[in-house]
């Protein structure tokens, strides 16, 4: 039996032999459906068959699989009607959760179906427990293919004749705890039963797994695989033992903390790749991985864990979908677990050496051997370092072992290193000592380097040898031989020759003694010529950035280049380095503009033409600013400066979007800047391009990110789960979820925060696509939640989105019922009334609702609410006395019925409104009305306020002797309309027009004129003027102070409506005047104005030339005229 042929049709095969399997598996399947019921409900089942025919206990098991309310349930069902119906309804909650059911319908469960029932339940522990989320392989094969991989030591095949001696159990117990039980391997299999209740007992009290079967059951011949895997996956699902074993193998694995889940953690590849390369496996570009590429990951960690022997279980994009379930992940890491890692790179090589008796000039030999066919040779590096430096070594392979040779050329200690991949391999480095030869005889000269037509003296020194003829000859890099005649120095026990090359080259010369080489012959000599070295100079350099140099040695031998760069006398630091060709390159990198010279020698000559003049400038003088160079708005202008200084050149701006050239224009804005100007029409990067003199400026090229944060739409119609408050209604411990398209957005970043009453709500965003970002957030206590959303750190013109929670489901009280309104005590005959009943803390329930009068019932419209509120509305037709009967869920309400007493019906038309706020007022200012209902009779009084664009708050007071205020707070400069309506009549006048402006900005008056400025008492102009355009709506106050007190103003204007105001006074006398203007209440800028009035002019000049530091030269140079 398998669990592909239970998951196709539903029902549970009976498999050979007896029924009796049916047996085991209710005695099961009971157990798992108690404890989940257990852990919310309370509730528990003692027979499958008769415990779930009524629906009830299958609805709470659904509920609580599904952690919500999934609809209206029949606690007490009456008849077989009532029964279908709580069946349909959690049937149909099962299939709506992605449960697919064939071949059983309700009336299966309310007959007692066994078969099909227990089909049933076994789609419910697949779904809910062993695999709740997307899964391309069976869980059956899943779960196998962990558990062989747990323990390995035990062949295990199946969930049923492989498990029922208990030694398997107990194996995975001290897998899962080592040190539970270690003798596992002793257990005897005829003691199943035994066996069996031991390892329950240690599963229970050490991995806290419920027995949801019996050791009995358990070790039965007739136990059926749907058992055994209910009860072992315990030991597999979300948050089990085996669960945190992989996941903590994982992070020991890769030491790490970090790591929480083995689901989400792991859907762009990033930490499979880290498990291949910890155990040796090949990723390609690790660790420099592209976290956005998962399917790309996925496929090199695929591949690299197939060269481990680690074959994969799906396809790279089906391993990085979010939705893949755990236990893919488990049964997949599972397989990591059993790689034995390969051979670290210093065990990979081996070096063998035989080096006791090594002597200058003698060449020797060492081997170096590849352990592994898998050894890359070009990955073995060999170095040998002799006293002073390193040697050349002559590496040759063939297949896995190399040959290397190498020449010692002094005395002293040496060391072979060798290592494999930049690792050093085990062994190295291999030391020795180099001896001398043991010779007397040695050629000796003063430098082996020397310059064509030099001169170069050769000795052979023979000391007290008793030596033969002496002969010396030279060989060119042609391979033509000279004879290099030789004068005998008895006295030093030497012989001299000269040595003059004609060519440039390698030239040897060989000494023999008897026609024999002395052993350190022969002598070679790099024969160079600096004449023939050319030195080429970039002309032109820039501030920090490299100036390269050339130096052709081509036909000038082998030599060193040496070089020294100054700058006002000094030195600037430089590279060189030798090419591939054999030519020289000379480097350096000013800081600063000017006049660099370059000197250079080859072999300490010289070279023609220097020193080598390099005039350096500093394009870092130039510089672009402003905002237009890394971001702006589509539609609108952005704009930035390039100012190059004092260097001048040619300056050239390229904007381009795609494939798209971008208009660009530009002006001066002063002698050595411009400002260039582009206007996106869509968003995206643009790059910005600046050139002068052809050479990209300093951070040329610009990218500017061109965003519209207005085309980040919100793509789910929120209109049915906004309450009457406009708020979003959230459900408590279900996942809210948002998409917004943000295709149109432009290059920017989503961000999100979910504040609830408690503190910020962790908010998951998903990106399931680059068009779509998907909030999602799980409200979880009662209260206003505020949803801010962000497009690059810039809030949403929607946000925040105001949502409220009502809190936990609660369990069905209809004590907890409230009901208010005028409604539910008096009315009026033709008047609409209003009631609310409230079952926010009664748990899910319908109200029902009766009128009874003595000649009719009205009829009571409902409006569901949300949050399980309900407003009510009903209309007497005629005076008198009603009861009201109230019911939640079918069970009447407290205190019912309630008695409604209804009178006639108020006459609007006798209403009279009145106040100052009808006359307007201006934005932010508070409005008062006046609704006198006094001669109009009962009635209730409803008002309403609206701008333009929104409605204004209003507030209604109602004083308690038949008159109404209403405070009104008008948010927009406009008029406004208010509507007064009494028993839903409008009253005479209504609605009414108010004009409101803008509040009252004292900033933006301006006062000028003769009359605040300092003067003289004969000829003072007393006349000022008040302009108040754009100051808002506004009282004009203005107090004038003299040397005696108080003065008069006039103020006049030539229109009713004009904003300019004239205004004068007298002074009679000299002194101090203080001139006070305050608009509504506030003084305006520079206000009180101090004026001082002279009698003489020379007094009005001293003042004015000590206290403000003015000068007149003119008589009318500080008066003003009649024309004010």
């Amino acid at each position: 039996m398998s669990t592909k042929e239970t998951l196709s049709n539903g029902v549970v095969p009976n498999p050979p032999g007896s029924d009796r399997w049916v047996d085991i598996q209710q005695s099961t399947f009971t157990n798992w459906v108690n404890e989940q019921l257990s852990q919310y409900s309370g509730r528990s089942l003692t027979d499958l068959r008769t415990d779930l025919c009524d629906g009830v206990h299958l609805v709470a098991l659904v509920e609580t699989l599904q952690l919500k309310k999934i609809g209206r349930v029949y606690s007490k069902p009456q008849g077989q009607i009532q029964r279908l119906a709580n069946v349909s309804l959690a049937l149909t909650a099962i299939t709506e959760d992605n449960v697919k059911l064939v071949n059983i319908g309700n009336e299966d469960v309310v007959n007692g179906n066994v078969k099909l029932i227990l089909g049933l339940i076994w789609h419910l522990i697949v779904r809910y427990q062993i695999s709740n989320r997307k899964t391309k392989s069976p869980p059956k094969k899943l779960m196998m293919n962990w558990f062989r991989l747990a323990i390995p030591d035990l062949e295990i095949n199946n969930f049923n004749k492989d498990w029922e001696d208990g030694i398997a159990l107990h194996a995975l117990i001290e897998r899962l705890k080592p040190g539970t039980s270690p003798d596992w391997r002793k257990l005897h299999s005829k003691n199943k039963v035994e066996n069996c209740r031991s390892a329950m007992l240690l599963a229970k009290e050490k991995l806290n797994i419920p027995r949801v079967i019996s050791p009995e059951n358990f070790a039965s011949g007739d136990l059926d695989e749907l058992s055994a895997m209910t009860y072992l996956s315990y030991f597999v699902k979300v948050d089990s033992p085996g669960y945190y074993d992989t996941l903590n193998w994982v992070c020991k694995q890769l030491r790490t903390t970090a790591i929480t889940n083995l689901t989400t953690d792991w859907n762009d590849g990033r930490h499979v790749c880290s498990i291949v390369h910890s155990l040796g496996g090949e990723i390609p570009g690790w660790p420099d991985l592209d976290l956005s590429d998962h399917v790309g990951n996925w496929q090199k960690a695929l591949d690299g864990g197939k060269e481990l022997g680690v074959e994969p279980l799906l396809k790279a994009s089906e391993m990085s979908d979010p939705s893949l379930d755990h236990l893919t992940m488990m049964a997949y890491v599972a397989r990591f677990q059993q790689v034995t890692p390969p051979k670290r790179d210093k065990d990979k090589v081996k070096v063998t050496a035989s080096l006791n008796n090594t002597k200058t000039g003698i060449q020797t030999s060492f081997s170096v051997e590849a352990m592994d066919r898998a050894v890359k040779t070009d990955k073995v590096e060999v170095e040998v370092k002799g006293p002073k430096s390193r040697i050349d070594t002559d590496v040759q392979w063939k297949l896995l072992k190399a040959n290397c040779r190498f020449t010692p050329r002094e005395v002293g200690e040496y060391q072979i290193s060798v290592s494999y991949n930049k690792v050093m391999v085990t062994g190295c480095p291999v030391k020795f000592a180099v001896k001398a030869d043991m010779s007397k005889v040695r050629v000796l000269t003063t430098s082996t380097e020397c310059t064509v037509g030099s001169t170069q003296q050769i000795q052979v020194e023979v000391n007290d040898t008793k030596y033969g003829v002496i002969s010396l000859e030279s060989h060119s890099p042609s391979g033509q031989v000279y004879a290099l005649p030789a004068e005998e120095n008895q006295k030093d026990e030497l012989y001299v020759a000269n040595f003059r090359p004609k060519h440039v080259g390698l030239w040897m010369v060989r000494a023999y003694m008897d026609g024999e080489e002395v052993p350190n012959s022969p002598v070679n000599f790099d024969v160079s010529d600096p004449q023939k070295v050319w030195l080429s100079v970039q002309g032109r350099g820039v501030v920090d950035e490299v100036v390269s140099c050339h130096v052709d040695v081509s036909n000038a031998g082998t030599g060193k280049v040496t070089a020294e760069v100054t700058h006002l006398g000094k030195q600037t630091l430089c590279d060189i380095a030798k090419q591939e060709d054999g030519n020289w390159s000379i480097t350096f990198t000013p800081s600063c503009p000017g006049s660099f010279f370059l000197k250079a020698a080859f072999n300490g000559t010289t070279i023609t033409g220097c020193p080598k003049l390099v005039d350096v400038v500093d394009p870092g003088q130039i510089t672009v600013t402003g905002e237009g160079i890394s971001r702006g708005l589509s539609g609108k202008e952005s704009r930035f400066i390039v100012n190059t200084g004092d260097l001048g050149g040619n300056i050239v701006v390229n904007i381009s979007v795609g494939d798209t050239e971008v208009n660009t224009k530009w002006e001066e804005v002063g002698s050595t800047a411009h400002q260039f100007s582009y206007t996106p029409h869509q968003t995206g990067v643009y790059s910005i391009t600046v050139l002068w003199n052809d050479m990209n400026v300093a951070g040329s090229p610009f990218k500017a990110k061109i965003t519209d944060r207005s085309k980040v739409r919100l793509k789910d119609d929120l209109s049915g789960d906004k309450d009457e408050n406009d708020y979003l209604a959230l459900v408590c411990g279900a996942d809210t979820v948002l998409h917004f398209d943000i295709s149109d957005a432009g290059p920017g970043s989503f961000n999100a925060e979910v504040l609830a009453p408690s503190g910020k709500l962790p908010v998951n965003l998903d990106q399931p696509d680059e068009d779509e970002v998907a909030v999602s957030f799980k409200a979880k206590e009662e209260g206003d939640h505020y949803i801010h959303l962000y497009w690059s750190n810039v809030p949403l013109d929607s946000s925040p989105i105001l949502s409220y929670c009502p809190g936990p489901i609660l369990p069905i009280d209809h004590t907890k019922v409230k009901v208010t309104g005028k409604g539910i005590k008096e009315g009026r005959a033709g008047v609409r009334m209003q009631f609310m009943i409230d079952g926010k803390l009664a748990g899910p329930g319908v109200p029902r609702v009766e009128l009874q009068g003595l000649k009719s019932s009205p009829t009571v419209d409902m409006k569901a609410l949300k949050y399980d509120r309900y407003r009510c509305h009903y209309t007497a037709p005629s005076p008198g006395a009603y009861l009201m009967y109230i019911y939640w869920s079918e069970t009447k309400l407290i205190g019912v019925p309630y008695k409604i007493s209804v009178s006639h019906r108020g006459a609007g038309g006798k209403v009279k409104v009145l106040g100052r706020g009808l006359k307007g007022g201006f934005v932010g200012q508070e409005l008062r009305v006046i609704v006198d209902t006094t001669v109009a009779g009962y009635g209730e009084v409803e008002a309403g306020m609206s701008g333009l664009l929104r409605p204004a708050r209003c507030d209604i007071l109602d004083q308690q002797n038949g008159t109404y205020t209403l405070r009104l707070f008008p948010t927009e400069a406009c008029r406004h309309s208010l509507s007064v309506r009494f028993d839903d009549e409008h009253v005479p006048g209504s609605p009414f027009s108010i004009p409101v402006g803008e509040p009252p900005d004292p900033r933006k008056v301006r006062v000028y004129g003769p009359g605040i400025q300092d003067g003289l008492i004969q000829s003072f102009e007393s006349k000022f003027l008040v302009e108040t355009y754009g100051a808002g709506a506004g009282q004009l106050a203005v107090r004038i102070r003299g040397p005696r007190g108080a003065f008069k103003v006039d103020m006049e204007r030539e229109r009713q409506n004009d904003r300019t105001i004239l205004c004068r006074y007298d002074p009679s006398e000299p002194g101090q005047y203080d001139v006070s203007v305050r608009w509504s209440g506030q003084h305006v800028n520079g206000s009180p104005f101090c004026v001082q009035i002279f009698e003489t002019r020379e007094d009005l000049h001293g003042y004015l030339e000590s206290e403000k530091g003015i000068t007149l030269t003119m008589q009318n140079g500080y008066e003003w005229t009649e024309e004010v």
